[in-house]
């Protein structure tokens, strides 16, 4: 049976809200976890002007508090869920190693206490990351490397501690091997477990914000090249995903009772680079030609490929990925709006 009632935690981000949105869009009844009431506000808002007066039969929010807290999921699994897509994560390259590290395992721990004594869960999807894949450490990011669903990130929590670099590789890591030795354990009580490890995610918002400081991360790096910085940054990531591609395989691996415990690495077959980043805004745009250095265009790094295809056949459809000229004009445009927006705001006017 399709599932009734879906919980999406960490609604109110980037990727959650994503996931919120086409399922309010299938009909599907929805509950969110949040931590921020404005940013609740604004969703509902936004999803009542996209589907009606329909959301608020569909839509409802569990306030969570801290990720890392026992039984902080246990208020939101009542009145039947039957899937959970877990997204919520913290990813703040502000906060310390232990700050960052912590609350990913601790919430995904708590969130898996609660789903084994919630009878109704069939299904946990977990939006797990690239960063969980790679290995620095031995394989590296060469031409000659192709990382796939098999790939783990050996790295150890002693390594994520010792260095605010390697803290994020090992809170997505560490959190995803928990989620795995709570199913193979026999702890899950025949859950099925899909979980997902995109790269960067590149895409518009799936609510208004006010300010470009409210991008993700992946759309923030995206943006700062449009700051006129110099040299272009070495992106660490060689490999990007549409946010509308991502939303679609979280979706659907939620949907189809066929897809049951298994990982997926899911990403475009076009590589990334700050550089062909850079060369696209200044293609596409006019206003990148003055804001955007120039670097060595056309001169991009051969880089490590992400296996996709079996997410591209299993998840999306068949369906091709979106490209990368696409997705760039659409997250362009609609990055310099919010820009513009918040000028005007500030009395500053668009520039």
């Amino acid at each position: 049976m399709p599932p009734s009632y879906i919980l999406t935690t960490g609604a109110t981000g980037f990727i959650g809200a994503h996931v919120v949105s086409q399922l309010l869009s299938k009909g599907i009844r929805v509950r969110g976890t949040y931590r921020s009431q404005k940013k609740v506000d604004a969703m509902r808002a936004h999803f009542r002007s996209l589907y009606g007066d329909k959301v608020d039969g569909l839509l409802d929010f569990v306030y969570t508090g801290d990720l890392a807290a026992p039984g902080c999921f246990d208020e939101a699994l009542k009145g039947g869920i039957d899937v959970v897509v877990h997204c919520a994560s913290p990813l703040n390259f502000t906060l310390t190693p232990e700050q960052i590290i912590h609350p990913a395992i601790a919430g995904t721990k708590s969130l898996l206490t609660s789903i084994s004594s919630t009878p109704s869960v069939q299904k946990l999807v977990v939006l797990s990351s690239f960063a969980a894949v790679v290995d620095e450490f031995t394989k590296g990011l060469g031409s000659d490397v192709e990382y796939t669903a098999q790939d783990w990130n050996p790295i150890t929590y002693e390594q994520g501690m010792s260095d605010l670099r390697y803290s994020y590789l090992a809170s997505k890591t560490l959190s995803e091997k928990e989620v795995w030795e709570w199913s193979e354990s026999g702890r899950g009580k025949g859950v099925g477990v899909v979980s997902l490890c995109p790269p960067l995610v590149f895409g518009p918002m799936a609510y208004p914000v006010d300010k470009i400081s409210e991008l993700n991360s992946s759309n923030a790096e995206l943006w700062f090249l449009t700051t006129g910085f110099s040299p272009l940054p070495l992106s660490p990531v060689p490999a990007w995903i549409s946010i509308h591609d991502l939303t679609t395989g979280l979706v659907n691996a939620a949907l189809d009772d066929s897809i049951t415990n298994k990982r997926y690495t899911i990403g475009s077959p076009e590589p990334f680079s700050s550089q062909l980043a850079a060369d696209t805004f200044r293609e596409l745009f006019d206003w990148a030609k003055r804001r955007v250095i120039e670097g060595d265009p056309g001169k991009y790094p051969d880089v490590a490929k992400l296996e996709g295809d079996i997410a591209k056949k299993e998840l999306l459809g068949g369906k091709d990925y979106i490209k990368w000229k696409d997705t760039i004009l659409e997250a362009g445009k609609h990055f310099k709006e919010i820009e513009d927006k918040q000028k005007a705001a500030a009395g500053e006017g668009s520039k």
